[in-house]
Order: C-alpha cells, then sequence, then structure tokens
C-alpha cells in the first residue's frame, strides 16, 4: 500500500479491519516532495495495452466487480511496469476514491489522453463498458492499419538497406583493392571508373568525417523537427512526398473519422472531440487544420463546412460528416467513412508497392551499371592500348 507516512498507513489498516505490524520504503514508491507517493509511468506495448483493456471489458460485460477484475489482470500480464500501474490504479480507485479514468490519468506515459477521454465519457454517461468495447475495437483497427503498413514498408526498407550496404562494401573494401591495378597503366580513367575512386578514397581514409557528418545532419534534422516552424515544414513536406503522401494523409483521415466515431458513440460533446483529437493527430499541419475547424465549429459553422474549407480534408470525409449532420446519424456517417478507408488504405498500400517496385529495381540497376562501368571501362581502355601498341 502506499501512504505519504506511517500514520497514514496505519489509519488506512484500521480502517480496513487491520492492523499495521511493520513499514517498509520502497524505492519506486518513496517519498516525493509534497507527501505524495511517486507513481509508476511509462510508455507501455500496445500489444499489453489492448490484452489488459480486452480483460476489463470483458469481465465488466459479465459483471465481475473492477476491483476483482483489476486483481485478476495484474497476475495475467507479462509487463512488469503494467503490473505496477495496475497495483496503484487499484489502490486509487480502492482507498482514494478516484474513478477508473482519473486513475488511468495519473499514468499519462502508459495511457494515451484518448483513452482517459473515452473511459471518462463512459463514466459520465453510465456506460462504461460500451465505451471500454468501443476502446477495445479502436485498439483492434489500430493494430491492424499499422500491421499493413509494416508490412508495406518492410521490402522497400530491406532493400535500401540491403543498396546501402553494397554500396559502403564497394567503396570500403572492393575498390581501395582494385585501384593500384587501374592506375598501372598511365591512360585517361572513364568518368565513372574516376567517380567511383573518388567516393572509394574518400570512404576508405576520411570514413571518421563521413560519420561526423552524417551525425551532425541527423542532430540538424532533428533541431528542426523539434522547432514549431520547422516541424510544420516537415509535416507538410511529408503529406506532399509523390507516391506516399496520399497514403499518409489517407492513414490520418483514417485516424481522424475513427477518434471522432469513437467519441460520439461515448457521449462525448463535438467541440471537446475535436479538441482532443487536434492534441493526439503528431502531424502539425493536420493537427492545425483541426484546430480552425474547431474553432469555426465554436461559432456556429457545421463541422463539414469547417473541414470543407480546408485543401487536406478529402472529398469522402466532408460528404460523410455533411450526410451525417444533415440525417442525425452522424455516428453511422463517421462507422461508414471509417470503413471505407479500411478498404482504401490496403489498397492504396498495394498501389504504392506496385509503383515503387520498379522504382527500387531502377535504382538497384543503376547502382550495378554504375558500378560495373566503373570496373568493365578501365579494362576496356588497357585493352584497346595493349592491341594499339601490337
Amino acid at each position: 500500500m502506499s501512504a505519504p507516512n506511517e500514520h497514514a498507513l496505519d489509519d488506512q489498516l484500521r480502517a480496513a479491519g487491520s492492523f499495521l505490524i511493520r513499514t517498509e520504503v520502497r524505492a519506486n514508491t518513496g517519498q516525493v516532495a509534497g507527501g505524495m507517493s511517486k507513481l509508476t509511468d511509462g510508455t507501455i506495448e500496445r500489444k499489453d495495452l489492448l490484452a489488459f483493456l480486452e480483460y476489463v471489458a470483458g469481465s465488466f460485460d459479465v459483471g465481475i466487480p473492477l476491483l476483482e477484475t483489476l486483481d485478476d489482470v495484474s497476475g495475467r500480464m507479462q509487463s512488469k511496469r503494467l503490473k505496477k500501474i495496475i497495483a496503484e490504479i487499484r489502490f486509487a480507485i480502492a482507498d482514494e476514491g478516484k474513478s477508473l479514468s482519473t486513475a488511468l490519468a495519473e499514468h499519462p506515459k502508459a495511457f494515451p489522453e484518448l483513452y482517459i477521454g473515452t473511459i471518462r465519457a463512459g463514466e459520465a454517461s453510465g456506460e462504461l463498458g460500451f465505451a471500454l468495447r468501443q476502446l477495445v475495437e479502436y485498439m483492434d483497427w489500430q493494430e491492424n492499419i499499422t500491421s499493413q503498413l509494416k508490412q508495406a514498408t518492410a521490402y522497400p526498407g530491406i532493400v535500401l538497406v540491403a543498396v546501402a550496404l553494397l554500396v559502403v562494401g564497394l567503396l570500403g573494401f572492393v575498390f581501395p583493392r582494385i585501384t593500384p591495378l587501374l592506375r598501372m597503366r598511365d591512360i585517361q580513367l572513364p568518368l565513372p571508373t574516376r567517380i567511383i575512386l573518388s567516393l572509394s578514397t574518400f570512404v576508405h581514409n576520411d570514413w571518421k568525417i563521413a560519420i561526423v557528418g552524417v551525425a551532425v545532419l541527423g542532430f540538424t534534422l532533428f533541431a528542426i523537427r523539434r522547432s514549431d516552424g520547422g516541424r510544420l515544414f516537415t509535416d507538410r513536406m511529408v503529406l506532399r512526398l509523390p507516391i506516399v503522401g496520399h497514403v499518409i494523409r489517407d492513414v490520418y483521415m483514417a485516424r481522424i473519422v475513427t477518434y471522432l466515431s469513437l467519441f460520439y458513440r461515448t457521449g462525448v460533446e463535438i467541440v471537446l472531440s475535436l479538441s482532443i483529437v487536434e492534441r493526439i493527430i503528431d502531424n502539425r499541419v493536420i493537427a492545425r487544420e483541426i484546430a480552425i475547424a474547431r474553432e469555426r465549429v465554436t461559432e456556429g459553422v457545421s463541422m463539414a463546412a469547417a473541414f470543407g474549407q480546408s485543401q487536406w480534408f478529402p472529398p469522402v470525409v466532408i460528404r460523410a460528416i455533411a450526410l451525417g449532420e444533415a440525417t442525425g446519424n452522424l455516428d453511422t456517417a463517421l462507422t461508414r467513412a471509417k470503413d471505407y478507408y479500411e478498404r482504401e488504405i490496403p489498397s492504396a498500400v498495394r498501389r504504392m508497392i506496385i509503383v515503387l517496385q520498379p522504382l527500387l529495381i531502377a535504382v538497384i540497376g543503376g547502382v550495378i551499371l554504375m558500378v560495373a562501368l566503373a570496373i568493365i571501362l578501365p579494362i576496356l581502355n588497357i585493352y584497346n592500348s595493349i592491341g594499339a601498341r601490337r
């Protein structure tokens, strides 16, 4: 148990019908300034969160009390950090009288704001079980989308890494050994050979400078991303990337309609829903457009009209919201938009791969052709010079 001091712990135990025998200060729950106990927090893997929420939602459906559920689920979790957090959540509910959403909110790194807002809305509407089921459904959807994107990017990533390793191996190890042979004859080396030899010499002799240059470049890009203007610029460039940018925008749109549908089902007010979505979308360009739309909705403009004034929201989203507002079935309209993106994103990913494969083949072919020319052309020149002398 956690308590500000030994006397408070004694009072808590006596209220529960027990007596204090001895106390021990734990390092991970020691006293901090202000008399409050330090709570466990940190990122939890999505699969562990999904398992936890699935168990809580299932137990709630069959009528098992929440405290009993938390006692049981703690022993089923593999993450030690999550076990500690569950124990602290149980203490906050049982001994401090806090609600589930308030107890979860004390661990912001473990439970994103989306989860807390959904559960809080379910508690306010008296539909906590429904809110938990909707949250589990959303997490399943997110897991499927993430899995599809990982599968789509695995092949291009592996190919690019392989090409990079090939180039480094050729420049750093192969060409330094054949360079003396190419320079034995007093002949003019072809342009591809001179380019490759220059790069090889730099990589072989000045690799420390190359590493420092890469580190400086990485730090510069990191610093740009940390600034507001740089983050806005890079996020806009990501959305405008050829081939890939359209898929990325579809993923963000799918998340937005899914978030709004989730909040609407659990009873969260529209303006508050937009405010939460604005904070959890990690693309500054899209988040800024949501903030502008939220301000327009606050002024009395319909959500469809507010989104319609932005260049980043596609017609399918605007039409779905407009239809839902006109018919009074915004929940159904948002769900249809979500279903559309569930079909569209895998198709868009497949189209992206179909387009990227020839480009990757062209890149690999270009690298191989450049290396081949760099080796073959000087050999042919040496052979021709020998023939000319005969």
